[in-house]
């Protein structure tokens, strides 16, 4: 299928379902959208073994004519990035930062650590074959929330800011440790051989400080060109194309190219903003607004026809490892931010109800297409599929029940009182 066919499909595609689902579903949007897409792959799948039509067939030419890993990361996340840190605050930022680069670093790091090795026990326990380094290699993988996640489905629940600025800054900042990790252990499930302690330092620092060294630059510019802009349409084309070329530019360089993004986006959305125009941030303001609906559902749609790669695996018995993926997951959340949260209010770094803050962020840690592109992009292997079946089960029910269930578990007065 050619490019041009395959985006029209998936474009075609996705109206319908939005369609379908503000007519009659009327769930949240992106979550719908991925609930129907899932859905359609399935039934596909079903009339394919009863009737033969080769539909299921034209679905598979549609996901593999687009890398989900280069279009996630490469082609959609940067812009959704940018638009999503434009939009927080950095005072806001600057009075939680403790609990954000703790839950972003730390967090990360403990969480990757937890859940690889509460899924080795857990598949070992159950007869399951495989090695602690391919454990972990799901557990860096999974272990980060999603910005595009969070940002598309939590945003809409109604959380307080100082709430909203720990969830977005969270999930916009860990993506560059969980990199890491996902390096380290990749290298050691593939080789055998994993990374030193100062070849891990190394990736570490040139993901990091690099990504933000990456960001000012990339800043610099937009700031630039926008204060000098006078029309709308030459604002959109510096905005569009200096995030562009500063994402490519950071993976040509190694350094993290989400971390430069992001970078960008809070000194763009709280020093340049601010001084433009409003008849030329009104209208831009409206732009990135829209597309970044459009991307999000194209996204989420496109995830959910990965369904038809993932294969019943030979030997295990069904179910197991999605739900030793799926309790792992999110108990080594619940103990990682527990133990942050618990930590920071013993100290009187932050005031907050331990409880009820360690049940937001541990239900409201969104996985996400980062996951899933993540683990599509390891090479073959013998246990690829069941690394890919662990990562589809984790996004799935953790945007779909995850999604559908916080809004109900808390109420507004509830989340007013989860952090002072």
């Amino acid at each position: 299928m050619d490019t041009f066919t395959a985006i029209a499909c998936l474009f075609g595609i996705a109206a319908i379902l939005s369609f379908i689902n503000d007519r009659y579903l009327r769930l949240q949007h992106d979550i719908g959208l991925l609930l129907l897409a899932c859905l359609t792959t399935a039934i596909l799948r079903v009339l394919e073994v009863f009737i033969p039509s080769g539909a299921i067939g034209l679905l598979h030419q549609l996901t593999q004519s687009f890398n989900l890993n280069d279009t996630l990361l490469k082609g959609v996340l940067c812009f959704l990035l940018f638009r999503g840190s434009m939009r927080v605050s950095w005072v806001a930022l600057h009075e939680q930062r403790w609990l954000v680069l703790w839950l972003a670093f730390a967090g990360t790091a403990m969480a990757c650590i937890l859940t690889g090795g509460l899924v080795y026990a857990g598949l070992s326990l159950f007869g399951v074959a495989t090695t602690l380094a391919q454990s972990l290699l799901f557990g860096a993988l999974i272990a980060a929330t999603d910005p595009v996640a969070a940002l598309a489905i939590l945003s809409k629940i109604g959380l307080p800011k100082n709430l909203e600025t720990v969830v977005d800054g969270e999930s916009l900042l860990n993506d560059g440790v969980a990199v890491v990790f996902f390096t380290i252990f990749a290298g050691s499930a593939i080789s055998g051989s994993g990374a030193s302690l100062a070849e891990a330092e190394s990736i570490f620092v040139r993901e990091v400080l690099g990504g933000v060294m990456m960001g000012v630059f990339g800043w610099l510019a937009i700031h630039f060109m926008m204060l000098r802009s006078t029309t709308f349409c030459t604002g959109l084309l510096v905005s569009l194309g200096a995030v562009a070329s500063m994402y490519a530019a950071a993976q040509h360089l190694d350094v993290s190219g989400p971390i430069a993004t992001v970078v960008a986006g809070l000194l763009s959305g709280n020093i340049t903003g601010p001084r433009i125009s409003e008849n030329t941030l009104a209208p831009l303001r409206t732009f990135w607004s829209g597309l970044d609906e459009v991307l999000n559902a194209l996204l989420f749609v496109f995830v959910g026809f990965h369904v038809v790669l993932i294969n019943p695996l030979q030997g295990v018995v069904m179910g197991v490892p999605a739900l030793v993926a799926i309790v792992a997951v999110l108990l080594a959340r619940a103990l990682t931010v527990s133990s942050i949260i618990g930590g920071l209010n013993a100290t009187g770094v932050i005031r907050a109800d331990c409880f009820g803050l360690t049940q937001l962020l541990t239900w409201g840690g969104l996985r996400g297409g980062l996951s899933l592109a993540l683990a599509v992009s390891l090479p073959d292997s013998s246990w690829k599929p069941l690394i890919l079946n662990m990562t589809f089960a984790a996004v799935i029910f953790s945007v779909i029940i995850q999604g559908l269930t916080i809004q109900k578990m808390f109420t507004k007065e509830r989340l007013v009182g989860l952090l002072r």
